[in-house]
């Protein structure tokens, strides 16, 4: 036998089972990919979703915020059509400028009702850059009143909250409770005390 020609059960073996380690690495490999891809898709799918979500949400409370706004606008506007409605027959001028007051507010109300928040943002940012004097001067009345209303809700929370404060304060004084009794002293006790 020709020691060339015949096959080296050695060599052999180390071919087989090299082969065998090297194809199972790429197969885990292969899998260890594929598993990566499918997460990533998973988890872009799932941010999507969410982020989806999110936007949704945040579209339908700013719609109900506008819509609160614009009918709390409304509810201004018919205050001050009923404030001119008194002023008629006392004064007609003024009477006249605060109907023309209360169809601005009822003109701002409608419009705040008819557009979207994307197009409201951009037509104040239109109005910020031409007029900044107007668009500022708008805020900051715009903050007065808010913090007038802010102080009025306040004040009457402090009002109501005084007023039960009080209501208990006389249940205890009238049942007795917390009332001490001073004993009766005498004259030198009195002026030794310095009472």
């Amino acid at each position: 036998m020709n020691q060339k020609n015949s096959p080296n059960p050695s060599a052999m073996s180390e071919a087989g089972p090299g082969d065998s380690a090297s194809e199972a690495l790429s197969n885990a490999k292969d899998k260890i990919t594929q598993t990566a891809r499918e997460t990533a898709t998973k988890v872009k799918g799932a941010a999507s979703n969410t982020a989806l979500r999110a936007k949704e949400e945040a579209s339908r409370f700013v719609s109900e915020k506008k819509e609160t706004t614009a009918n709390r606008i409304d509810s201004y506007s018919s205050a001050f059509h009923d404030t001119a409605r008194e002023l008629e027959e006392k004064d007609p001028n003024i009477a006249w400028f605060t109907h023309q007051a209360a169809d601005r507010l009822q003109s701002i109300a409608d419009y705040m009702r008819n557009r979207d928040f994307a197009a409201l943002r951009e037509d104040a940012e239109n109005l910020a850059r031409r007029h900044p004097a107007t668009f500022f001067g708008g805020m900051f009345v715009a903050g007065l009143i808010v913090g007038n209303i802010v102080k009025a809700s306040r004040r009457k929370l402090d009002e109501e909250n005084e007023y039960t404060a009080g209501d208990y304060q006389s249940e205890w004084s009238q049942s007795g409770a917390g009332t001490e009794t001073q004993p009766d002293l005498s004259d030198v006790e009195r002026s030794s005390a310095g009472i």
